[in-house]
């Protein structure tokens, strides 16, 4: 792991020149992470200053809790993991990495979700690889998706899905930096996570979040919890999540201690579900051991996906019962 990350890449200090105009209007920022390794990040904003705020799932939900997006890159290539919500941050990213010198791009898109995959249309002309599924569901989505009416509006017009479906582990090299693409079940059912051997390091796409993971598939909760356990025993030193404290990013990433927090949330969640005092729990109650452990830390903009987290599996688990085996499975 290289030194802390500075938001200046001095190897590529020609092409800020142009970039600091555009970044200021997005409040986009550049970590170095390593000599190969990226981040952008876009968003989370102090509460005070949401007011009047567009109530869309890109403005109030993604850009609250903060949006990375991470390009592995080695000589005039690179391969981008997610292209943001809007194709306008995605486009400036492209630009930043030509301005650099970047000539040949591929994109790997982590899951199907619209925050991910939103500045597709930026790579229309290049390889997108997702795993199969994902593929699958943006094309039967696609329709609802470009209407603006899979998660409201804004509408993502157009969708360009990715072309390069994988079902299983697949090697990639970037230069002669070797890329793992590891399919995955955790947060989402096609989920696909980045692996780099050499340096141990995850990019994580939304398996993992600070302060929690958006529960978005609550009838395979139990399951995620147990491949978050297989997680844990991968041979990782620092995981870049895509929703994260940029502090935190930009100094080096999460130890596998976000691993712990994330299946410490969904345990309480699952065990207390049937509770009824359940849907009364705050987010400091859940992840109050965490955050003193400095695992994570309370971002405000969680608050309103932890209740929709408690209101989303009370009803899954009530009505899908689980059996007492699959209960000690959690425990």
């Amino acid at each position: 792991m290289s030194s802390p990350a500075r938001t200046v890449l001095l190897s590529l200090s020609a092409a800020l020149v142009l970039g600091h105009v555009a970044a200021a209007e997005m409040n986009m920022r550049v970590f170095r992470i390593n000599d190969h390794l990226l981040g952008f990040y876009d968003g989370r904003p102090p509460q005070t200053s949401v007011l009047g705020q567009p109530d869309n799932w890109a403005d109030r939900g993604a850009f609250n809790v903060g949006v990375a997006t991470y390009v592995i890159y080695r000589g005039d290539r690179a391969l981008v993991y997610d292209t943001f919500p809007k194709t306008s941050e995605a486009q400036w990213v492209r630009d930043y990495l030509t301005r650099a010198g970047i000539r040949h791009f591929t994109v790997v898109n982590s899951h199907w979700h619209l925050d991910h995959v939103g500045g597709n249309a930026v790579y229309d002309d290049v390889e997108r690889i997702a795993t199969q599924k994902t593929i699958e569901i943006l094309t039967a989505k696609k329709s609802a998706i470009e209407a603006g009416t899979e998660w409201g509006p804004p509408a993502i017009r157009p969708l360009v899905v990715p072309n390069i479906g994988i079902a299983a582990d697949t090697d990639y090299y970037v230069g002669d930096v070797e890329v793992e693409l590891r399919p995955v079940r955790i947060h989402s059912e096609d989920g696909l996570v980045l692996y780099l051997p050499s340096d141990r390091i995850l990019l994580a796409g939304d398996t993992l979040e600070d302060t929690v993971t958006f529960i978005t598939e609550p009838e395979h909760i139990v399951e995620f919890y147990r491949n978050l356990q297989q997680l844990k025993r991968w041979n990782i030193d620092r995981i870049f999540p895509n929703h994260g404290n940029p502090q935190v990013i930009a100094h080096g990433g999460y130890r596998t201690t976000l691993i712990d927090a994330t299946m410490d949330y969904l345990h309480r969640i699952i065990v207390r579900a049937r509770d009824p005092e359940h849907l009364n729990g705050t987010l400091e109650d859940y992840v109050g051991d965490s955050v003193k452990n400095g695992w994570v830390s309370i971002w405000w903009a969680y608050r309103l996906a932890h209740q929709n987290n408690l209101t989303a599996v009370s009803k899954a688990l009530r009505d899908h019962t689980l059996s007492e085996a699959q209960l000690l499975s959690v425990r």
